[in-house]
C-alpha cells in the first residue's frame, strides 16, 4: 500500500468498510490500487464505508453495482428531476451520470474512483448529478437556479432548525464564502480552479507544480482550510452566532459549497 499514510491506518479503514458492507468483495490490492490516488497523511476523517462501496463500484462487484442501482439511482433521479423539467433531457442526463461515475467516458475510467471518501458519497454524487444537470440547463439556454437552491438539493437537511437557519442566512453564507475566496492567494484559487473545474488529480497537480503528490494534496487542503477558515470568521461578525452553530450549518453544506466555488472559479 501507499507509503504516503500509515499502512495501518489504511488496513483500518479497509476493515472497517468490508464490516459496514460484508456483501461487497474487494480484495486488498484492489483496494490499494483505488486508495492510492487518495492517500494523505491523515485518514481519520475517510468514510470508510462509503470509499468501500465507492471501490466495489470502480470494480464492477455484483453486490457494490445492486447497491448503487437501488440506493444512488434513485437520487440522481430525483435530483436531475428537480432541476431539469424536460422529461426527455433529465432522462438524458440521468443516463450521462450513470455512465460516467459507472463506466467511465475516457481512460480515466468510471468516475467514481475519483471519490476518496471525504464527505458522505451520497452528497458528492448529488453534485456530479447538479454538475450534469447545469451544463445542459446552460447548453439549452435554461434557467439556472440560485445557489443556495443547489446547496439544499445537494445536501438536503431533515433537522427543521438547521433548514431555517440555512435560509435565512442563505445570501450571508454566500457572500462571506466568496470574500473568503477572493481573499485566497493566486496559487490557491490556482489549485482549486484545476482541480474542481478542471478535473486534475493529485498527480496531476504535483507534476504540474513539479512538487511530490504528498506537498500537492496539502497545499489543496490548505486552500481549502484557508476558506474555510476566512467564511467561519467573516459570518461570525455578520450574524453574531455561536461558533458551534457556524460549525453545524457550514459542516451541513461543505461538501456542496463546491458548486459556488466553481461558479465563481469559472468567471474569475
Amino acid at each position: 500500500m501507499s507509503t504516503d499514510a500509515d499502512p495501518s491506518a489504511v488496513r483500518e479503514l479497509l476493515a472497517r468498510g468490508r464490516a459496514a458492507h460484508p456483501a461487497i468483495d474487494v480484495d486488498d490490492a484492489a483496494f490499494a490500487v483505488y486508495f492510492a490516488p487518495h492517500v494523505e497523511p491523515d485518514l481519520s476523517t475517510r468514510n470508510a464505508a462509503d470509499v468501500y462501496l465507492a471501490c466495489g463500484i470502480a470494480h464492477r462487484d455484483p453486490a457494490a453495482l445492486a447497491t448503487f442501482t437501488s440506493t444512488i439511482e434513485p437520487e440522481i433521479h430525483a435530483v436531475v428531476a428537480r432541476l431539469v423539467k424536460d422529461t426527455d433531457l433529465a432522462a438524458d442526463v440521468i443516463a450521462a451520470v450513470r455512465e460516467k461515475l459507472v463506466v467511465g467516458l475516457d481512460d480515466r475510467g468510471p468516475r467514481i474512483a475519483d471519490y476518496g471518501g471525504h464527505g458522505e458519497l451520497l452528497v458528492w454524487i448529488r453534485v456530479i448529478a447538479i454538475r450534469a444537470a447545469l451544463t445542459q440547463l446552460r447548453t439549452h439556454q435554461r434557467h439556472i437556479p440560485a445557489d443556495e437552491h443547489l446547496w439544499e438539493l445537494a445536501s438536503p437537511t431533515t433537522d427543521p432548525a438547521l433548514l431555517a437557519l440555512k435560509r435565512d442566512s442563505a445570501a450571508r453564507i454566500k457572500d462571506a464564502f466568496h470574500a473568503g475566496l477572493a481573499a485566497l492567494s493566486p496559487r490557491q484559487r490556482n489549485l482549486l480552479r484545476q482541480h474542481l473545474l478542471d478535473g486534475l488529480t493529485i498527480d496531476e497537480l504535483g507534476a504540474i507544480y513539479q512538487v511530490h503528490r504528498v506537498t500537492a494534496a496539502r497545499w489543496l487542503t490548505a486552500a481549502r482550510s484557508d476558506l474555510w477558515a476566512r467564511t467561519r470568521r467573516q459570518l461570525r461578525e455578520t450574524l453574531g452566532l455561536s461558533d458551534a452553530s457556524i460549525s453545524d450549518m457550514l459542516d451541513e453544506i461543505r461538501s456542496t459549497l463546491d458548486l459556488s466555488i466553481e461558479r465563481v472559479l469559472a468567471t474569475s
